[in-house]
């Protein structure tokens, strides 16, 4: 027992006090191998509580309370699976690692909410329940290994070029949207600015066979002869 009154961590990666997997050896030993071959190789530690019934605490509240005491950096997570009800809590650390020296093997919380989810959705739970807990944690070892291999697998070159070419793509539809809507805008603000003037009818009497009256000039022309020498 730890100075808090927790368990200690195991160090094969499974606490089974119970005696779940007496009948199925194969199954602890499977489950051990793949979750310690995860620590070894990317530091990611992943450990397994199985009880038979608990008393006073769920599932849930139990691994988080495992979590903290057994991995207080925040690098992994605990299960904790209880066999009478088929109940399963599992404990991680939603802010990241408290060592920002660790941050090299930390899974990011997208990334492994998206593991976790697999693994529960895929598991088969109509199947035994040592075989249930064996599908749940390999599917779980296997999303987070598939996460630090992507991650450590460089970049194609070609993709990085597809990836450019996108973005460059994807900016020039963008200034040439705003360039039409700059112009509709402008457009659409010069017809509501459009003034029109009507002139108001004026009475003035008929002059010369105009409606609206008239101006008249005369010119004289004098009639002037050829000059005489």
């Amino acid at each position: 027992m730890t100075k808090d009154g927790n368990p200690k961590p195991p160090h094969l990666g499974i606490r089974d006090d119970n005696g779940f997997f007496q009948r199925d050896e194969g199954a602890f030993q499977r489950i051990s191998k793949k979750i310690l071959k995860l620590e070894a190789d990317h530091g990611y530690r992943i450990y397994l509580m199985v009880e038979a019934s608990l008393i006073g605490t769920t599932t849930v509240e139990l691994s988080s309370q495992l979590r903290q005491a057994w991995i207080p950096d925040g690098n992994g997570l605990v299960v904790v699976f209880e066999a009478d009800s088929l109940s399963l809590g599992i404990g991680r650390n939603p802010d990241g690692p408290s060592n920002l020296e660790s941050t090299t093997e930390f899974m990011p919380t997208q990334e492994l909410a998206a593991a976790i989810r697999r693994a529960t959705h895929t598991a088969d739970r109509t199947l035994m329940p040592a075989a249930y807990i064996e599908s749940l944690m390999g599917n779980l070892v296997a999303g987070c290994n598939d996460y630090f291999e992507r991650r450590e697998k460089p970049v194609p070159a070609g993709r990085t070029l597809r990836i450019w070419l996108l973005a460059i793509g994807a900016l020039t539809l963008l200034g040439l949207g705003a360039i039409a809507l700059g112009w509709l805008v402008r457009h659409t603000d010069r017809k509501s600015q459009r003034v029109t003037f009507r002139f108001p009818p004026v009475e003035r009497p008929e002059r010369f066979g105009a409606p609206c009256g008239a101006k008249v000039t005369a010119r004289r022309f004098g009639a002037q002869g050829p000059k005489q020498p």
